[in-house]
């Protein structure tokens, strides 16, 4: 099924087995590069850089935004939940100009950084992440969160404010992806 909005060989680059949902929007294409395995879900959004290491997910309705000069980065096996926001761009409101039209001088201390999510990583159900956060392996982001710092790896996060809440199961998480590996080479 052909995408409405661009066409495969536009990506920068594009691994085995993907799927891109016929409503899928990415502005630039050619800054979106994702590896073998990976998902992106119908009415997701995307403007700004991508890069999706193997068996990567974007649920529906996710938001992925910040320009040509950004880039989010996700891990293997990490998944963004429906309706996320993930901001790598964003602007001081209290002045200046705030539309993309305009140049960054004539715009009031402006933020922009790539978000790295690591490996295994998860972010909840209508959640942002705002620049400048960094997740580390297995990170993750529980529904209606807010991020913008660094998550440490291993790590349950949830609120506004995103705080720490608990850890994750390190051991059963590498285990079960042993076990997935060795069922892929079968």
């Amino acid at each position: 099924m052909r995408n409405l909005f661009f066409r495969q060989d536009q990506l920068g680059s594009c691994g085995n087995n993907v799927v891109i949902g016929r409503t899928v929007r990415i502005r630039y294409p050619e800054f979106v590069h994702l590896g073998d395995n990976c998902i992106i879900d119908d009415y997701t959004y995307i403007s700004t850089g991508l890069v999706m290491d193997g068996y990567g997910h974007i649920a529906a309705g996710c938001k992925l935004i910040g320009g040509k000069a950004c880039t989010v980065r996700l891990g293997q096996f990490s998944t963004f939940a429906p309706n996320v926001v993930i901001s790598a761009g964003t602007d001081d409101y209290r002045g200046g100009i705030a539309t993309p039209f305009v140049p960054s001088e004539l715009k009031r201390e402006a933020q922009y950084s790539d978000i790295i999510f690591g490996r295994h990583c998860i972010v909840g159900a209508n959640s942002v992440v705002l620049p400048f956060a960094e997740f580390g392996e297995g990170a993750a982001l529980g529904a209606l969160s807010l991020a913008k710092g660094k998550l440490s790896p291993w790590s349950l996060y949830a609120g506004i404010p995103a705080r720490k809440i608990a850890d994750r199961d390190k051991r059963y998480t590498l285990a079960a992806t042993k076990k997935f590996k060795l069922r892929q080479a079968i």
